[in-house]
């Protein structure tokens, strides 16, 4: 029945790709942005290098009627730093406002990300592009220095808390019903125009755990349920202020038929903080000279992503299909892409070409390391088979495809990590790949440079500019890539090593420094422990670094012990990541902690339960000081039993090397023939590797197809093969009369005879195969207008493939 099965999923695909013979239409991109035409400037010349340097980077950028110039010049409204009369005026109102070593902290900036006069539908976007405008003038004079002041949080005690139970009950009850009836047009996975989060989904488990994240269990007016109904008028059904407080009371509902936790008195606890309530770590220090297109994905929703580099047009990228915002800045991709225009796309085929260099740098988690294709992580391309550049993967590799002059169009050979080394994995992390035509192709991993020699150097050469940057599947739609991008920058330039490690060592995405407050514990004032904390997915935060600290700079009097730390959420501890349990230290008289005193190297993943506005940490201790709390140890269960075992399966598979040898011996084609050692070396490493039939995966039976239509190709087009195994079919008549249900025996029984020359009790037999074959030509031969002669050729050749690439050669 297994080789039945792995046959006919042979054929199906066969079918498949039959009918989407050259692969699927190129999807037309996104309409190009409209740039705004800025008003030509005739006053003065800039009358120093950094006036000229100024006008250039943030002067010409905001003058304009779309932007500041609509207001801020003479006769409108003061500071006139957009005036068009003179740039040197300017230049001097524009000081006042700027902050050159820490641009994000200036004027301009903040009034933007408030929302004042912001150009694009999301003010941090245009507060992220103020700041790269200012950063492009200022360059050299910013600071890169992560210096971060540590000031007094809110003091709070852990309070009695409210937690989701995992039953769904009291939410069918309460708040199902109300939003099933009025949201679900749009916030189900199954409408056509479907609005995440999907709280008003069919299925009731997952509309559970969307509406988590948009209640409020302690204060319910406080939900985003209600107040997208009352303060924001959002699709009301009735009356906006009736329909919040029908949807308020169904929460309120909810949250009392919930029992609080509560903590209990004998732990020995800090104060307690939310995520906001944190001190931003500061992201600055990366190295960002020469960026061309940044991508932070600070925006956190709707359909667009911001280009926040500064630099003219802005390809911003538009999401498609299934894409996600991250909690904590990020886009994650399951079946989606995110696309630029092709207008937009240009500069970057402008701004690479004219250096002929570049740099690719992204911070991206892959979901698992099965992927092929190379599936599309972020690619400058019009389909399968035409790129400019491309950063794939392909199982446990990084793939780095170029087009230059010793590349194929499709930007082939790539350069790919090795693959024994493994060094892609399902975890976060930093991908720089940089290309001059000096030194070629390179690859950076977490900081560190990868052992791949590029053996094909050669220039920059026939980039197309009408191509599309896009991140998580091909212009085609074809090679999805799962997994998540936190950050995506292109340079015009080379990054040298020290400058990959730098911006490696900054990290990626919104951090907290989260100051629990453990002066009432060690009698010593503004004393913390300190976590960085993020929220390292839509399902969880990132706790690592834990210090000590006391922000007045006091050193520790009389010496206390550390013992048993743990992390509370919500009136109770964490079930999960408890990765500090064994910390045991002392900490000594005199020991100074105006700097923080680490206390552990861990890092750990704690679930995330209401939402990071809402989730209240805390934590524990078995002994802080003089105070103590005796921690039973928890019941260990011993597991039932199983019954040990050495079975195994009694058949196993061809690995790469022994399909490639037996597919050459049954068609009688040669391994080294054009075709098939192409497709060889395209899917060698999607083939088995083990001959352990239980670790098969349908990847690897795609690459095997692909395979086998090589062979089957290469056999039917040689005249010689094709005559000895088809005496009796004349190939220049259409299928209708070539492979009529009389004559369809002639192409068949040759067939099965050519490639199943075993009788084996334990395969399929041969009239089975036959029956299926014959459905499969049956089917194939139909066509929607007349079918022509070549199309007998092909279904031989679909026939061929469909036995050669079954279990009658893979299993033995």
């Amino acid at each position: 029945m297994k080789f039945l099965m792995i046959k006919r999923l042979v054929i199906v695909s066969l079918l498949f790709g039959l009918t989407a013979c050259g692969g699927g239409d190129v999807e037309e991109n996104p309409p190009a942005q409209q740039t705004p035409t800025s008003d030509v400037y005739t006053g003065p010349a800039a009358a120093t290098a950094d006036i000229q340097k100024y006008k250039t980077s943030l002067w010409d950028n905001i003058s304009t009627q779309d932007k500041c110039g609509a207001c801020h010049t003479e006769g409108n409204q003061a500071p006139y730093f957009a005036s068009r009369n003179d740039v040197n005026d300017a230049y001097a109102a524009t000081n006042p406002l700027v902050d050159l070593t820490d641009p994000k902290a200036s004027r301009l900036v903040s009034k933007v990300t408030g929302g004042h006069n912001c150009w694009l539908a999301s003010d941090s976007a245009c507060g992220e592009t103020m700041t790269q405008w200012i950063k492009l003038w200022a360059d050299d004079r910013v600071s890169t220095a992560n210096t971060i002041e540590l000031t007094a949080p809110v003091i709070r005690d852990p309070g009695s808390s409210k937690n989701y139970p995992d039953d769904s009950s009291l939410f069918s009850q309460h708040v199902y019903p109300v939003v099933y009836q009025h949201c679900a047009s749009c916030h189900s996975e199954g409408v056509q125009a479907a609005q995440s989060p999907f709280f008003a989904s069919n299925d009731i488990e997952q509309a559970y755990e969307a509406a988590k994240g948009v209640m409020n269990l302690d204060t319910p007016a406080q939900s985003r349920l209600v107040v997208r109904l009352g303060s924001e008028f959002h699709n009301c059904w009735n009356n906006c202020l009736d329909d919040s407080i029908e949807m308020r009371d169904a929460i309120t509902a909810l949250s009392d038929g919930i029992e609080l936790d509560e903590i209990s008195p004998d732990m020995v606890v800090s104060k307690s903080l939310r995520l906001t309530d944190g001190i931003t770590a500061s992201s600055g220090g990366r190295f960002e000279t020469d960026v061309i297109a940044l991508y932070q994905f600070k925006t956190g929703e709707g359909t667009i992503a911001y280009d926040t580099s500064g630099i003219s047009p802005a390809a911003n990228l538009t999401l498609s299909g299934d894409v996600d915002w991250l909690g904590g800045w990020g886009l994650s991709f399951t079946n989606g892409k995110a696309q630029a225009s092709t207008a937009n796309s240009k500069k970057l085929y402008d701004l690479i070409t004219a250096t002929g260099e570049f740099s690719i740098e992204a911070w991206v988690t892959p979901n698992n390391v099965t992927q092929e294709g190379p599936a599309r992580i972020v690619t400058y391309s019009a389909g399968d088979d035409a790129r400019n550049f491309t950063l794939g993967q392909t199982q446990y590799n990084y793939d780095f495809m170029l087009r230059t002059e010793a590349s194929s169009s499709n930007g082939e050979p790539a350069l790919s990590t090795p693959d024994a080394d493994e060094v892609l994995q399902a975890t976060l992390q930093h991908v720089v790949m940089t290309y001059n035509a000096t030194n070629g192709r390179s690859i950076y991993v977490n900081g560190q440079l990868i052992d791949a020699v590029d053996e094909d150097i050669a220039p920059l050469a026939n980039w197309d500019d009408s191509f599309a940057l896009i991140l998580g599947r091909e212009a085609s739609n074809q090679h999805v890539w799962q997994g998540d991008v936190r950050l995506l920058a292109l340079y015009n330039r080379v990054l040298a090593p020290e400058q990959v490690q730098q911006n490696y060592e900054v990290g990626v995405g919104e951090k907290f420094f989260l100051l629990f407050s453990i002066s009432h514990l060690i009698d010593l004032p503004n004393t913390y422990v300190m976590f960085e904390v993020s929220q390292f997915d839509n399902y969880s935060y990132l706790f690592s670094n834990a210090a000590i600290v006391n922000i007045d700079g006091t050193p520790v009097s009389d010496s206390f012990e550390v013992k048993g730390l743990r992390i509370g959420i919500n009136g109770k501890e964490s079930a999960q990541g408890q990765s500090y349990v064994n910390l045991d230290l002392s900490v000594s008289s005199g020991q100074v902690l105006a700097e923080p005193f680490s206390i552990s190297a861990l890092g750990t993943i704690i679930a995330l339960e209401k939402g990071a506005s809402q989730d209240e940490f805390f934590l524990t201790f078995e002994q802080l000081g003089e105070h103590s709390n005796v921690v039973l140890p928890g019941v260990f269960v011993t597991p039932a039993e199983v019954p040990a075992t050495t079975e195994s399966a009694q058949v196993g598979v061809r690995n790469f090397a022994e399909i490639n040898h037996s597919m050459s011996v049954l068609t009688g084609v040669a391994q080294q023939s054009t075709k098939v050692f192409a497709t060889y070396e395209l899917v060698k490493r999607q083939l088995p590797s083990l001959e352990n039939i239980e670790t098969f995966i349908s990847a690897q039976q795609m690459g095997i197809t692909q395979l086998a239509i090589a062979y089957c190709d290469s056999a039917i087009e040689d005249n010689t093969i094709r005559s000895n195994w088809f005496p009796d079919v004349d190939f220049t008549a259409v299928p209708s009369v070539a492979l009529s249900a009389a004559d369809r025996g002639n192409l068949l029984n040759p067939l099965i005879n050519q490639l199943m020359p075993l009788s084996l009790s334990n395969q399929p037999s041969q009239s089975d195969v036959y029956a299926e074959l014959d459905s499969l030509v049956t089917g194939l031969s139909v066509c929607s207008g007349t079918c022509n002669a070549e199309r007998t050729r092909t279904i031989a050749k679909s026939t061929c493939a469909a036995v050669l690439a079954s279990a009658v050669m893979l299993v033995q």
